[in-house]
């Protein structure tokens, strides 16, 4: 009997739906047959709002149980039984749907063994229908209106604007779903939507007739005839098309569904309505543009290899680049929004970037390898509109520059100091032949040119090292390869000081003769001038490659110096360099010539023993396409 009476219910419910019913009786309706077909012994239905739910049906108290159950059908979107262990009472609980939108819940409570929950879920089905179909806010109610539309603006990303959108466009005026299409260029694309399926909404886009709920123009009306909007509407709804404006910007077109057509009160709340999202995706895009420029401008500091320190008028740090980090030693993510004084470590830069004036100067700062290194530091004032925004640090690293300055200028010294000692004992003799050139013996005149002439392969050899490296770097060098048979063209280099250890058997090699000369004869001069004893030249055959080594008695070279001996015009002590001659050139000559040929050059050496100078060539001379790289040098292993 209880079960014809819920149907029955149920069954008014539904006629009611169709002549047009108060949804308020209908709502009552549905929650006395939820009631009586579960064989519950009360029940409430509840309305989802705007992060609230209303009670719209009760059978009058309802406990709190019952109700804690409904949220949590609402929240997790599926059917809630659950029984409380102090009172015995079953509760349970059926969302109201649309779709995929949750609308609210229905919730009954009785006894464990006679609540019924199978037929519920009709009653929420119809309930759910009934809230569709309910009314909107009064136009009149001017408070709930205004609080409503306050959501739409209260945050300036733009999906959560449009989820806002939707959910003032159902507390406001019942609307059943909707979606949001925004204007890119020529083209509108869906930005959101609300309460339709992927495939339904995509599906009524591709229909020609689509394009007219996007069309220009003010709000317009299309009922469930329209084909795109039969597509989209699942209980006959009407489809509301409001444009997006402002002022001459056309932004797009919000499309809400209707379970009937708006009178003209509700036209104009709905012109205002779009007025005021228009606003707020406006504000959106706005602050996303911003963001975007934030975003690139941080980019563009971050992509700088130059350390690069950005503060704002008050020298409080907005951006720190990562080169920056490693110089100042900071944590870019902690240090945003501080002030930068005594956040540099010198006091220097941080009064330059809180100081008022565009400055440049160059400041040593300290490594964490100890080794302090030269900067250029430049602070430029940022401005927009007129004003003051900020300063920006840049750091320019001169320390290479520094350094290659000193090498050049000490490099000038020695240069003019080797050219002007040739240049004096030619100049002295010469002078001395023109004058009194007749009057000398065969002796002193035979002197004089010698000493002339031996000067003059000075300066040659001089220039044609320069010449040589020059032509290297540029890549320009040609070689002359020719076979040789190493062996006895090494012998010829030995005298008193200098003995030649090599194979008995021929070791022939394909080298640039004049070359490999300048190679031996940088090498064994070094060992005469910086040792007092003997000096040996060894060769050894390795089968595909030559090694020769040329071992003095010398006081030795520091272990640290040995990396940057083979630099150019790296001298490890200026004072003996000049008391023993040379520009500093010897040993970056000699490796890159040894390079060119396709071989290496290392150096080995102990402290008060000696040092053993070593190189290493490929019998059948370097690779066609072997170009050594300027700087690149190559170590023993």
């Amino acid at each position: 009997m209880a079960r014809d009476v819920s149907l029955d219910r149920l069954q008014s419910v539904l006629r009611g739906l169709a002549f047009g019913a108060e949804p308020t009786r209908l709502l009552n309706d549905a929650l006395a047959g939820a009631v009586a077909a579960t064989q519950a012994r009360e029940g409430a239905i509840l309305r989802a709002g705007a992060g609230s739910t209303t009670t719209v049906a009760s059978t009058g108290s309802v406990s709190r149980h019952v109700i804690d159950a409904a949220h949590a059908a609402m929240g997790e979107n599926r059917m809630i039984r659950r029984r409380d262990a102090e009172t015995g009472m079953v509760a349970v609980a059926e969302p109201l749907r649309a779709g995929s939108r949750v609308l609210g819940a229905v919730c009954v409570g009785g006894g464990l063994t006679t609540v019924d929950p199978t037929p519920l879920s009709l009653y929420a089905d119809a309930a759910a229908v009934v809230l569709l179909r309910r009314p909107a806010a009064a136009v009149d109610a001017v408070p709930e209106v205004l609080d409503t539309l306050s959501l739409v603006a209260s945050d300036l990303d733009m999906d959560a604007t449009l989820g806002h959108t939707f959910d003032a466009a159902t507390r406001i005026f019942g609307a059943t779903s909707g979606f949001v299409a925004l204007h890119e260029g020529s083209t509108a694309r869906i930005a959101s939507y609300r309460g339709i399926e992927q495939e339904r909404l995509v599906a009524a886009s591709r229909h020609p007739e689509f394009k007219a709920l996007l069309g220009p123009g003010e709000l317009r009306v299309d009922g469930p005839a329209h084909p795109a909007v039969g597509l989209l509407s699942r209980l006959g709804e009407v489809a509301v098309s409001l444009p997006l404006a402002t002022g001459a910007q056309t932004l797009g077109r919000l499309v809400v569904f209707l379970a009937e057509p708006p009178d003209a009160a509700r036209r104009s709340l709905l012109s205002g309505f779009a007025r005021n999202v228009s606003l707020a995706v406006r504000a959106a895009k706005l602050y996303r543009r911003i963001e975007d420029h934030e975003e690139q401008l941080a980019a563009m500091v971050h992509a700088m290899a130059n350390p690069v320190v950005v503060v704002d008028e008050e020298a409080r740090v907005l951006e720190v680049n990562g080169a920056a980090s490693e110089v100042f030693r900071l944590s870019a993510g902690f240090e945003i929004g501080f002030p930068v004084r005594g956040r540099l470590g010198s006091a220097a830069l941080e009064e330059m970037l809180t100081g008022g004036a565009d400055r440049s100067d160059e400041v040593v700062l300290p490594t964490a390898e100890g080794e302090p290194r030269v900067y250029r530091a430049t602070v430029r004032r940022m401005r927009s509109g007129g004003r003051n925004v900020g300063r920006v640090l840049v750091l320019d690293d001169l320390t290479a520059e520094r350094s290659a300055e000193a090498v050049k200028a000490d490099f000038v010294a020695v240069m003019g100091h080797e050219l002007r000692t040739p240049l004096t004992v030619m100049k002295g003799y010469v002078h001395t032949l023109v004058r009194r050139g007749d009057s000398l013996t065969d002796e002193r005149r035979s002197q004089a040119l010698g000493a002339v002439q031996s000067n003059l392969v000075r300066l040659e050899r001089l220039i044609e090292d320069l010449l040589f490296i020059s032509a290297i770097e540029q890549r320009r060098a040609k070689l002359d390869l020719q076979p040789l048979e190493l062996g006895a063209h090494l012998m010829e280099r030995a005298d008193d000081r200098v003995s030649v250890r090599r194979p008995r058997r021929s070791v022939d090699v394909v080298v640039d003769q004049g070359k490999l000369d300048q190679v031996v004869h940088h090498l064994v001069d070094n060992a005469c001038k910086y040792s007092e004893g003997h000096v040996v030249v060894e060769l050894v055959d390795h089968g595909d490659a030559v090694e020769v080594s040329v071992t003095d008695s010398g006081p030795g070279i520091y272990s640290g110096d040995i990396p940057t001996l083979f630099e150019r015009f790296r001298q490890l002590d200026g004072t003996s360099t000049r008391r023993h001659g040379g520009v500093g050139i010897g040993l970056y000559l000699s490796r890159r010539i040894v390079e060119a040929m396709g071989g290496r050059i290392w150096c080995e050496s102990r402290l008060g023993v000696g040092s053993r100078f070593t190189f290493l060539l490929p019998k059948d001379g370097p690779d066609p396409d072997q170009v050594p790289a300027p700087g690149a040098v190559r170590s023993a292993q």
